[in-house]
C-alpha cells in the first residue's frame, strides 16, 4: 500500500505560504531524501541560478522548475540546469498568464517547452479552461509529455476552489486522458477546516481517492472521515490514476497524516 505513496509530494518550500530561504530549503529536502514519499524538489525559474552556490558536492537535486518567469525566462532557467551536474531536471510546471485566453496560452507554452521533460500546465478557473486542456490534450496525443495543473489553495479564500470546480477538473482531464497536479492548500490528507486561517482545505487522499477511482467525485472530495478515506483507499487502490503528485511547502505533515492512518509506516517502522 505505502508504494501507491510513492514521490506524491513535492518540496515546495520556497512558495507561500511558508516562503523559506534556499538556504534552510535544500538543507531540508537533503535530510528527508529517502522517504518514499518525498518527491521533487521545487524552484522558481527566477532561482535556478542560485543553486550552485548552495548545493553539496555530492548532491544530485531531483528538480522540478516552476516558471515564474514565463516562457520568455525559460531558457535562461534550463541552461542553468544543463549546466550544473548536481541537477537533475525532473519537471517543469507554469501558469497560463492571468486574463489571458487560455487555450491560446496553453499553446504558446507548449511550444517552448522542451521535448523530453515532461511538464505541466497550470489553467484558471475562469472561462477557457477546457478549450486549454483541449490544447494540452492534442498536444500529449501527438507524443508531448504534458499534463494539466490546478491550485487547490492559497493565501486568501477565494484562491481555493469548490468541490464542485475540483471535480470539474477532474473529470476533464479523465476525459482527456490527461495526468495531473495540484498545488497549494493541501499539506493535510483529509478535507478540514485549518484552524490558522480558517479555510477549508481539501485533503490530498480525497483528490487521490476521486481521481484513481473516478467515481463520486464531489461526494469522495468532500468527505472528511479519514479512517473510511483510508479503508476505502487501502481496499480499492492499486496506482493514483491520472493524479501525479502535489506541492507541498510543508513536506512533513502530509508524511505524518499518512502514517497516522496506516497507510505508510511510520518514523522507525520498517517496510514490509
Amino acid at each position: 500500500m505505502s508504494a501507491l505513496f510513492d514521490r506524491l509530494v513535492d518540496d515546495a518550500a520556497l512558495f507561500p505560504p511558508r516562503r523559506a530561504s534556499l538556504r534552510d530549503a535544500l538543507p531540508e529536502y537533503r535530510t528527508a531524501l529517502g522517504h518514499p514519499v518525498l518527491g521533487r524538489f521545487l524552484c522558481p525559474a527566477s532561482r535556478v541560478p542560485e543553486l550552485p552556490d548552495l548545493l553539496a558536492p555530492e548532491d544530485l537535486l531531483d528538480l522540478g522548475i516552476i516558471a515564474d518567469t514565463g516562457v520568455e525566462g525559460l531558457a535562461k532557467a534550463l541552461d542553468a540546469v544543463a549546466a550544473e551536474p548536481r541537477v537533475r531536471l525532473g519537471g517543469i510546471e507554469i501558469a497560463v498568464p492571468a486574463d489571458a485566453d487560455q487555450a491560446r496560452a496553453a499553446a504558446v507554452i507548449i511550444a517552448h517547452l522542451p521535448d523530453e521533460v515532461p511538464s505541466f500546465i497550470e489553467v484558471r478557473r475562469s472561462p477557457g479552461w477546457h478549450e486549454a486542456l483541449d490544447r494540452i490534450a492534442a498536444a500529449r496525443g501527438l507524443g508531448a509529455p504534458v499534463g494539466a495543473k490546478l491550485r487547490t489553495g492559497g493565501v486568501t479564500a477565494d484562491a481555493f476552489p469548490s468541490v464542485a470546480e475540483v471535480a470539474a477538473f477532474i473529470a476533464a482531464c479523465a476525459e482527456r486522458g490527461l495526468t495531473f497536479k495540484c498545488t497549494a492548500g493541501l499539506h493535510h490528507a483529509v478535507r478540514h477546516t485549518d484552524p490558522e486561517d480558517g479555510f477549508v482545505h481539501h485533503g490530498f487522499l480525497n483528490v487521490l481517492l476521486a481521481a484513481a477511482t473516478g467515481t463520486d467525485l464531489a461526494e469522495t472530495l468532500g468527505r472528511t472521515d479519514g479512517a473510511g478515506l483510508a479503508a476505502d483507499a487501502a481496499a480499492a487502490l492499486t496506482d493514483r490514476g491520472p493524479f501525479v503528485a502535489f506541492g507541498s511547502c510543508d513536506i512533513d505533515a502530509p508524511r505524518a497524516d499518512l502514517a497516522a492512518l496506516g497507510l505508510i509506516p511510520g518514523p522507525g517502522v520498517g517496510e514490509d
